[in-house]
């Protein structure tokens, strides 16, 4: 049987001044009869194949923006890099313009947003992006699709156009500007957070408002093992629990510590100290398997918000479980990640990346490192995260069934976050929760061929398609590098 082939949406061009107001963006949507309108600015040239690709992007009737990669060359049109965005990051979206300076709308829906926007007394006069910010806001809050067409679309010979940025003059004011416009839409979208303008200055952070009453139940496999951190010898669990216990701003805590039946007595008692009636002792048994050994604390656990940590940890930022559970109890949230830093200050986790294998994103990098288009520095959607440390709803844990136990050692976190985006839950990483990981010391963590093997018999195809990615960079690293650039 044959289906009716979907009708390419027309598309016309217009160009909008970096500084344009509402009416302005009013009267280009006006000026138009076409059904799709891509907003550009005058400093830079849309691609000729840009037209059809946005036609046929729109054929779909549920598709309201849509958005592509860039190029930025020199004054002499030389080439000096690409960039190159995830598929649609609504989480990121919050905290960056990410889109940058090619904008197509479907112009009806535009049109009513705009409207929309001008009856909305909590906000400002609105130029150029925080205007454009609050559109897309207002076109996808009630389930608008977006579309990332992962093509050079748009050129520009001016740096500080990319990903919507405005010469530095009038920079203050447009992160004003668009502090509000998130904010409102926080507000519209009952998202309880204060956002403020994150250092240096060119990203945003929406500090979220957990209800402090919520229950946290840190789980916490263990056999009470040692190492050498710093130059000084360490019990790593009494280590960890200590820096909880000293740093961290939550006071609703419930310490479920899973421990081996070997794990030295002295060890007990220091934490039944530390934890008092906090402390729940789940005695483990059984050759080594980090997923059995989640999954027998959290059998435990009697926290809305499970938090998984390695032992081998140690708290750096003291509101980390506010960032991790303020985004974990999103209802479109699967799991949370935080930024962990090897002992020497390197980055041992952003965020994971699948590509032809899995990767934990920059990792070795300096350990405030931005990342291109300073993606290092926002809360944002990631393909996956460690469980090392891992924040998630209880009642999600249980809808996915938890932890893999045949993947005892390596692996379980991939084949988790996987299970987690299956079900079309988003997995996050924020760079606002820091802890110091001093990867597994208390482990082997040798990945064997059987692992790998059963890894990539599961998600195979998903392992080289990371929407949080793209298709344009090179697979297999940790990098985020153009094909064909080394």
């Amino acid at each position: 049987m044959k289906t009716k082939k979907e009708k390419k949406a027309t598309v016309d061009i217009v160009i909008l001044d970096s500084h344009a107001d509402r009416s302005a963006l009013n009267a280009a949507l006006n000026s138009s009869l076409a059904d799709v309108v891509a907003i550009s600015g005058p400093e830079g040239d849309i691609n000729h194949r840009a037209l059809s690709m946005l036609g046929s992007a729109f054929s779909d009737p549920e598709v309201t923006v849509a958005y592509s990669d860039e190029s930025v060359s020199d004054k002499r049109g030389r080439h000096l890099r690409s960039v190159y965005k995830p598929d649609w990051s609504p989480e990121r979206f919050r905290s960056q313009f990410y889109v940058g300076n090619l904008l197509a709308v479907r112009r009806t829906k535009a049109l009513a947003a705009v409207l929309d926007s001008a009856l909305d007394d909590s906000l400002p006069s609105l130029h150029g992006t925080a205007l454009r910010w609050d559109l897309i806001f207002r076109l996808t809050e009630n389930g608008g699709k977006v579309v990332h067409i992962p093509e050079l679309l748009f050129g520009s010979a001016d740096l500080s156009s990319v990903l919507g940025a405005e010469p530095s003059s009038q920079f203050e004011s447009v992160m004003l500007e668009a502090t509000a416009v998130v904010q409102a839409h926080c507000n519209r979208m009952s998202i309880d957070a204060e956002v403020e303008i994150s250092e240096p200055g060119n990203t945003l952070h929406l500090r979220r408002h957990a209800d402090s009453d919520t229950k946290v139940s840190l789980i916490i496999p263990t056999c009470g093992s040692t190492g050498t951190v710093w130059g000084q010898e360490r019990v790593f669990i009494i280590e960890l629990v200590q820096s909880i216990i000293a740093k961290s701003t939550w006071r609703n805590l419930e310490f479920v510590i899973v421990a081996d039946t070997t794990t030295p007595v002295l060890v007990r008692r220091a934490l039944t100290k530390l934890c008092g009636d906090r402390l729940v002792w789940v005695d483990y048994d059984l050759p080594f398997n980090f997923s059995d050994k989640i999954a027998r604390g959290h059998s435990a656990a009697t926290g809305r918000v499970l938090l998984l940590l390695n032992d081998d940890m140690e708290v750096v930022s003291e509101d980390f479980i506010e960032e991790l559970v303020g985004l974990a109890l999103d209802p479109g949230v699967g799991a949370v990640g935080a930024r962990l830093l090897f002992a020497d200050g390197r980055l041992q986790h952003i965020g994971h990346r699948y590509a032809n294998g899995t990767f934990h994103l920059f990792a070795g990098y300096d350990g405030d490192y931005a990342g291109p288009e300073n993606m290092c520095r926002v809360t944002r959607e990631c393909i996956g995260v460690t469980a090392a440390c891992l924040a998630i709803r209880s009642e999600v844990f249980n809808q996915v069934g938890g932890m893999a136990v045949d993947f005892p050692n390596n692996f379980n976190d991939v084949d988790f976050s996987l299970r987690l985006h299956e079900r079309g839950l988003r997995n996050i990483i924020t760079p606002h929760a820091v802890l110091f990981h001093f990867e597994s010391v208390t482990r082997d963590g040798t990945v064997t061929s059987q692992e790998r093997d059963l890894l990539f018999s599961r998600w195979g195809a998903q392992l080289n398609s990371d929407p949080y990615s793209n298709p344009n960079l090179e697979s297999g690293r940790i990098e985020w590098m153009e094909k064909g650039a080394h």
